[in-house]
């Protein structure tokens, strides 16, 4: 009975993201790919391709794609719902893209994203890919996929008019397992954060879409080891606040300063906090808990994940489902308030 619920909330959001997508279609060109960078928020299954061992491409991860995809919760992630909206296939794994596939052109968008990963090279674990070397893998898509099919002239339209998503940042918090947040460290991760920032840019990048960093205080790794047991840290979340309110002053800055540059900030932090504490208005039955507990065997699964806020420390895909509609549909996490089709 779960999943039947499961599927229907699936169905009913993506219904309506797919009638946003046609009304605005009709004011606006299509944006031609999505391009995606960053860590286990967004990975469509990168890491499987990376030499190590990979929980992700085990049941129940993927369970509700009826099969494991690599994406570290059950369903689609935020990159997929976006995609949806934009009218536009799920953008695949790089990694995972055959010799081939990658014979041929593809010009509706890839994703570079890697689970464990950061924007600082050294937060990244042996299993994953980092920042410098995701931004190196779309220098070779646009120099050796895309010329492919496109003379130099579409391909530099082509990537000025795609959108770039970038979500990354959480993992730099916790290097070696040890949370270190700090307003010092705050403003040296925005400075790194703009360097690759500035890197895609100079291959052509002008449209981003870029998430804060979620509220690692509430991540059931935490909350489950806190007094009294649930609480989010208060402490840790506030540390995070630090970068964040950083981040949305940088792309600010970005924006006057380079031709062209344009952004929709994405409050990923706010939607999943609202989510936390007060759930009950989404029909989230259980915020602390995750739905699926560590170095489980597929028998430990929830009976219904879509009253589930986590599915492990990584939101389920009801919560992305939520985070989609506020975003796309009602505007109220993603600034400026503006629809992401009129970046055309």
């Amino acid at each position: 009975m779960s999943t039947n619920n499961d599927l229907n909330h699936s169905l009913i959001l993506t219904v309506l993201l797919l009638i946003a997508f046609a009304t605005k279609s009709e004011e606006s060109k299509q944006i031609p790919a999505l391009y995606v960078f960053g860590d286990s928020l967004v990975d469509s299954g990168n890491n499987h391709y990376v030499p190590g061992e990979d929980p992700q491409n085990f049941f129940p991860y993927g369970i509700d794609f009826g099969t494991p995809t690599g994406r570290c919760t059950n369903g689609k992630t935020v990159a997929d719902f976006l995609a949806i909206y934009l009218g536009l296939p799920f953008a695949p794994a790089y990694l995972g893209l055959s010799r081939s596939k990658r014979k041929k052109i593809v010009t509706t968008g890839i994703n570079y994203a890697s689970a464990g990963s950061g924007i600082l090279p050294d937060t990244s674990n042996k299993t994953s890919v980092i920042m410098d070397e995701q931004i190196k893998g779309f220098e070779r898509t646009i120099k050796e996929i895309l010329p492919k099919g496109l003379s130099k002239e579409a391909v530099e339209k082509h990537v000025s008019e795609s959108l770039f998503l970038v979500s990354s940042g959480v993992n730099d918090h916790f290097k070696n397992g040890t949370f270190g947040g700090s307003r010092k460290f705050a403003s040296y991760l925005i400075k790194e954060f703009k360097i690759r920032l500035l890197k895609l840019y100079s291959l052509g990048a002008r449209k981003f879409f870029v998430n804060n960093v979620p509220p690692a205080g509430c991540f059931p790794s935490i909350t489950l080891h806190s007094k009294p047991i649930g609480k989010c840290s208060e402490k840790m979340n506030k540390r995070i606040s630090f970068y964040n309110k950083k981040l949305l002053i940088l792309l600010h800055e970005l924006q006057t300063q380079l031709p062209g540059f344009i952004f929709v900030h994405s409050d990923l932090n706010k939607s999943i906090m609202e989510i936390s504490e007060n759930p009950n208005k989404y029909g989230i039955v259980e915020a602390s808990k995750p739905c699926c507990p560590g170095n489980i065997n597929g028998n430990d699964l929830c009976a219904n994940r879509n009253t589930y806020l986590f599915f492990d420390d990584h939101p389920t895909e009801r919560v992305n489902q939520i985070y989609a509609k506020k975003c796309f549909i009602h505007h109220a996490i993603c600034t400026p308030r503006i629809n992401i089709r009129r970046f055309l």
